[in-house]
């Protein structure tokens, strides 16, 4: 059996590939990689198989593309606020049970208008609609 010569260039890749393999293993996704490794053309052939997983590659595709168009602060923006979005959306979601919302007539909506967090969410709906309107009439 021949001796390994590793440089020490080498050693350390060695040591920072076992660091990288080990924090595989501990969040379970080297078992997951070993799998596809191993049965990859038989996965290859479930996915193709499934109508679900083909239109959804689909449908993120086109959904890619106008991704790859924006430009890096254009991104930064959109990470920031679909960040602040998401936040108040699951602490809205976290306090509305949906089997507890009221009807709403035409007299009790003009009383939630006075409400200055209904006043926020119908402004920032607005802002939006306002905002999607002019995009799709191209003047963002």
């Amino acid at each position: 059996m021949s001796e390994l010569n590793l440089t020490p260039e080498e050693i350390a890749a060695v040591k920072e590939l076992a660091e990288v393999a080990l924090a595989l293993k501990k969040g379970g996704t080297l078992g997951l990689l070993k799998a596809v490794t191993e049965n990859g053309d038989k996965l290859l052939e479930t996915i193709a198989e499934e109508k679900a997983v083909l239109r959804l590659l689909g449908v993120g595709n086109a959904a890619l593309e106008p991704v790859r168009e924006l430009e890096t602060s254009e991104v930064r923006e959109i990470e920031w606020n679909t960040e602040e979005l998401v936040r108040a959306l699951l602490k809205a979601l976290s306090k509305t049970d949906p089997k507890e919302i009221p009807r709403v007539g035409m007299t009790a909506a003009l009383g939630y208008l006075r409400d200055e967090d209904v006043q926020k969410g119908l402004g920032f709906l607005l802002t939006l609609a306002k905002n999607l309107g002019a995009a799709m009439n191209g003047k963002l």
